[in-house]
């Protein structure tokens, strides 16, 4: 909580210094009739993701369970884990630097630096350096991850839409599955520590690739399809 109060506080002033601007700009203020969007945001990478890993655990013959030793305290860790990553990450890629970024210069030049940096972030929050082909797969998925949420921060004019399919995507995977090693076993867990199927052919070769790109290309046309939302200061640089 301190770093994301140190974001607040640094992204403020650099607001206020540079446009004489609060963090509203960062629209933090929704009308109601958003909440929809926010809502189909958060569950479309639940569902996609969800169908996707039990699809996998069906392929390798390694279904989900329930932990049975999953409690309530378990549960709030997780989720706080979930929300301080996704808000520190948020504000720092998608917060005043790419505000300020898109209107000193353009959406493409702030859509861009936010892939970038967000790609190279995670080879520290990782711990991968020196891997140059984990390094590559890393930078290309989260790099992507990280434009797209720029993009949903800049067609929707609020930071809270990138938030949320940022959450949903983290919820799911960590929260959900117990993908995260630091957060520990969740809510479903693996049956067995060892895939007991190595199955081969095109099926295996298809999930890998929607593992990959599928919810990045759902979300892309998810994003597309949203009706921009007007912003005189920044409409040149559109």
């Amino acid at each position: 909580m301190i770093g994301i109060t140190i974001e607040l506080l640094l992204s403020w002033t650099l607001l206020y210094v540079l446009y004489r601007k609060d963090l509203s700009v960062l629209g933090l203020s929704l009308a109601k009739r958003k909440y929809l969007i926010l809502l189909t945001g958060f569950f479309l990478p639940v569902f996609y993701l969800s169908a996707l890993y039990l699809s996998i655990a069906v392929m390798v013959g390694n279904p989900f369970t329930i932990n049975p030793d999953y409690t309530w305290g378990k549960f709030a860790e997780g989720l706080g884990f979930v929300m301080r990553g996704v808000w520190y990450e948020e504000l720092l890629f998608r917060g005043a630097l790419l505000y300020i970024i898109i209107k000193k210069w353009n959406s493409q030049t702030g859509l861009w630096i936010s892939a970038i940096t967000f790609g190279i972030y995670h080879w520290f929050s990782y711990g991968i350096i020196g891997q140059p082909f984990h390094m590559l797969t890393v930078f290309i998925s989260t790099g992507t991850m990280g434009m797209l949420f720029a993009f949903a921060f800049y067609k929707f004019r609020t930071i809270w839409l990138p938030v949320v399919l940022h959450f949903g995507y983290n919820f799911t995977g960590m929260v959900l599955f117990s993908m995260e090693k630091n957060v520990g076993a969740q809510l479903f867990i693996k049956r067995f520590t060892v895939d007991p199927i190595h199955p081969e052919g095109i099926i295996p070769l298809l999930l890998l690739v929607l593992y990959y790109t599928g919810f990045p290309l759902l979300c892309f046309v998810f994003l597309y399809k949203l009706k921009p939302e007007p912003d005189p200061e920044l409409k040149q640089n559109q």
